[in-house]
């Protein structure tokens, strides 16, 4: 009888959802499934009529392509998809050693890990995507040409204290921002160190307010994290400090300025754990930064070019 009930319960959901082409999924944190719109955009280019994409933020795709459709975390999908002979591919690209607090060294870009494990080959594009309506860019008007900063991600779901610099140095940039006429604003958690003298949306703002923030603003600065990528969705240039635990050339964006520094020790891979006082990240001082934030300012505002790889 369970089984009987199990079938009928998949062939009501495969009546309302549609046999899919295939079935992606990370079910990890929220950057993670940012990032998976890279190979789910990929499927769609090459024609896949039907996705369906286990989430656990489904907020991210709001507005996005009515093709792929959202499932919860929940195994019977997997099963259904299975049964119906679709493939199911999951995207995760590492695994973390708890004991040398060190994730695996990463061989070739993130993005690029994601596309091959969702079976793709050819031609890829490493950068994310993230739909807004004309509705959540007008709300965020106000906010146009200003500098958005972001001072810690130690609120993220698996957070790192190796990818932080110190906050006394955000406000230096914040503040030669403010010297030459730059509006600046602050997203994040509340419990992110605050900035003087800024516009504190702090804990004030949803997801998809921060993407409609991003696509006004003129830059955005910060460390590695969920918002670094959401800025490169909505095509906000960044200025993103790295410091050495991992190589931009990764995991970040070569639209943007990576301020990196490579000491020996570089790239450790570690999330907690350093023997060498960060050296890392306290080499980089706020000059370095600004000066990063100029050549941006340089540059003209408008659609960001991308990475290609062929796997």
């Amino acid at each position: 009888m369970d089984k009987l009930r199990l079938m009928m319960w998949g062939a009501a959901r495969t009546a309302r959802l549609g046999r899919p082409d295939i079935a992606l999924g990370f079910l990890g944190g929220i950057g993670d499934d940012l990032l998976c719109t890279a190979p789910i955009e990929e499927w769609l280019r090459r024609g896949a009529r039907r996705i369906w994409f286990f989430t656990r933020h489904p907020e991210l795709y709001v507005h996005y392509d009515r093709r792929v459709r959202l499932l919860p975390e929940d195994a019977r999908y997997a099963r259904i998809a299975r049964r119906l002979g679709r493939p199911v591919r999951y995207l995760s690209y590492s695994t973390y050693d708890a004991a040398t607090d060190r994730d695996d060294a990463l061989r070739e870009p993130v993005v690029a890990t994601m596309c091959r494990h969702a079976g793709l080959t050819g031609r890829v594009q490493l950068r994310p995507h993230l739909t807004l309506s004309s509705e959540e860019k007008a709300a965020a008007a106000r906010y146009e040409g200003s500098v958005v900063i972001q001072t810690s991600s130690l609120t993220a779901s698996v957070p790192m204290p190796n990818k932080q610099w110190r906050p006394e140095r955000f406000q230096a940039v914040a503040e030669r921002c403010a010297a030459r006429g730059l509006s600046c604003v602050q997203i994040g958690s509340p419990a992110d160190p605050a900035l003087q003298n800024v516009t504190d949306l702090r804990g004030r703002t949803g997801l998809r307010e921060a993407a409609g923030v991003l696509s006004r603003a003129r830059l955005f600065v910060g460390v590695v994290g969920f918002l670094m990528h959401l800025a490169r969705a909505v095509e906000c240039p960044g200025v993103i400090v790295y410091g050495g635990r991992e190589p931009p050339e990764l995991t970040g964006y070569p639209c943007n300025v990576n301020v990196a520094h490579r000491p020996s020790c570089a790239p450790c891979w570690q999330r907690r754990r350093c023997d060498f006082a960060h050296a890392c990240m306290e080499t980089i001082g706020a000059d370095e930064v600004i000066a990063a934030v100029e050549t941006v300012l340089a540059r003209p505002r408008g659609p960001l070019t991308w990475e290609e790889t062929v796997l």
